[in-house]
């Protein structure tokens, strides 16, 4: 019998001023696992992430979430593909695990629970040994996102403050941001516009038409 392939999706959002992962409770087996599903070719995984994320999202304005998928802020990652029957025992399957950032605006109202990597991997954790191997890959791979891609961006509101960006950056790297070499470093990269004009701007918006900028040069100096 040939392997099942499954989508395996680890929401990932900046919720309650730290890091947390989404889970939610498989009833079938008394446990906790990650939006998932199987899926019948692979060309249909971006239709099957689309469902996933709907549904995780259908408490939320539902023009909204059309908006934010249409948009560039709606991005994911790979984290990697594990064959489950070579790590774990009579599970015949391919998993592809891809991770995804949730913005601010949709966080508090996502259908399942959000848990600290300490929760996750905590004695009384309920996550399945499957899903805990993902969390830990995914999570070892966001200092690295945070330097090198639009991740940060894509967890905060459409509009937000330099002082929200820089604790949100410091917390993800796991590294205190100096002010102003972080300020300094936004300005030479050219990679936020003002919501207003004036000579105080205190809201911002991230100019997605530059984001390559960030796989070169790096958010954090």
């Amino acid at each position: 019998m040939s392997a099942r392939t499954e989508l395996f999706l680890i929401p990932v959002s900046s919720y309650g001023n730290e890091l947390k992962v989404l889970f939610r409770k498989d009833a079938e087996h008394e446990r906790h696992i990650f939006p998932h599903a199987i899926l019948k070719t692979d060309q249909l995984q971006n239709e099957t992430q689309r469902l996933l994320v709907k549904d995780m999202l259908s408490s939320c304005n539902a023009d909204q979430v059309e908006e934010w998928l249409a948009s560039s802020r709606y991005r994911d990652r790979i984290v990697d593909v594990f064959d489950r029957d070579l790590l774990f025992e009579g599970a015949q399957s391919v998993a592809i695990v891809r991770a995804l950032a949730i913005p601010e605006d949709f966080a508090p109202d996502a259908k399942g629970t959000w848990a600290s990597p300490k929760d996750l991997f905590s004695a009384d954790s309920m996550l399945s040994e499957d899903c805990k191997l993902f969390a830990r890959e995914c999570l070892n791979l966001v200092p690295q996102w945070v330097r090198n891609s639009t991740l940060s961006f894509e967890l905060l509101s459409s509009v937000f403050s330099i002082q929200d960006l820089r604790l949100l950056v410091g917390m993800l790297s796991g590294h205190e941001i100096d002010p102003g070499n972080f300020h300094r470093r936004l300005k030479r990269l050219e990679i936020l516009k003002p919501l207003v004009s004036g000579q105080r701007v205190h809201r911002w918006e991230f100019a997605w038409e530059r984001s390559e900028v960030l796989r070169n040069e790096g958010l954090i100096p």
